[in-house]
């Protein structure tokens, strides 16, 4: 294992998540369809799926991903997804608030952390501390590399599904513009949303209360809230995913 797989892994243990809760929260039919925007190498899905194949084995799963970094290795997934015969289909691109070139940046020895179009850590003390680290000998501009890509909107696509159950975000602090480009895709479907926040420790209770204000006004309420191991003390980000469900679509 080399290091950069070695602190994927060790992001995802200290990562929070809520697979319990979603398995919980999921609607029990023969097929569940799954939105997993920013796909990076598939561990969410797959560990989700791996989860939900012990509880309900016969269930038909379809996977839609996005991810526009091309420079990620998804064989693991693929050969994951042809084991299980799931119905996956990757989109190489961004979703935002609108369709368009943008330029995405890809922090080098943290290609799952920080690589977004709203990129808040290039300059953040949270890079810098792992830069001296990892890597001390090094300027940073070595640590990233910015590049352009293709954005859409997710109302945009036609995806062609007639459920959607889960919605997950994480996009590195460009969720907000993820939601405004899929209004219509969430009123319709109604998912279960879980959404990483990613923002500056000025900038992040605002963050928060945008992503609230939101969903509420699509009558959608939090019902999990978890905070990232990976921000510390003296980071000047903060990180922590949420879960929201349609209250209506709760109630049933």
């Amino acid at each position: 294992m080399n290091y950069k797989s070695f602190l994927y892994k060790l992001s995802l243990f200290l990562s929070p998540n809520f697979y319990n809760q979603i398995l919980q929260e999921l609607p029990e039919k023969n097929n569940i369809t799954i939105l997993d925007v920013g796909f990076y190498k598939g561990e969410f899905s797959k560990t989700l799926i791996t989860m939900l194949k012990k509880m309900a084995g016969n269930v038909d799963i379809t996977v839609k991903s996005f991810d526009p970094n091309n420079n990620v290795d998804r064989s693991g997934f693929e050969i994951f997804s042809n084991s299980l015969n799931l119905d996956w289909q990757h989109f190489s691109i961004a979703l935002g608030n609108k369709n368009s070139r943008e330029n995405f940046t890809t922090l080098k020895l943290f290609p799952s952390s920080g690589s977004s179009i709203n990129n808040i850590l290039v300059k953040s003390k949270w890079l810098k501390t792992r830069r001296i680290i990892f890597s001390p000998f090094t300027s940073l501009s070595n640590h990233f590399e910015t590049y352009e890509i293709e954005q859409k909107t997710l109302d945009s696509i036609s995806l062609d599904l007639p459920d959607i159950d889960l919605l997950k975000i994480d996009v590195e602090g460009y969720g907000y513009e993820v939601l405004q480009g899929g209004t219509e895709t969430i009123y319709k479907h109604n998912p279960i949303i879980q959404i990483e926040i990613l923002a500056k420790k000025d900038d992040y209770q605002i963050s928060k209360n945008k992503i609230l204000k939101f969903l509420g006004n699509l009558d959608y309420k939090c019902v999990g809230y978890k905070k990232h191991y990976t921000t510390h003390f003296f980071s000047d980000v903060i990180c922590s995913d949420m879960i929201f469900v349609n209250k209506a679509k709760k109630n049933d």
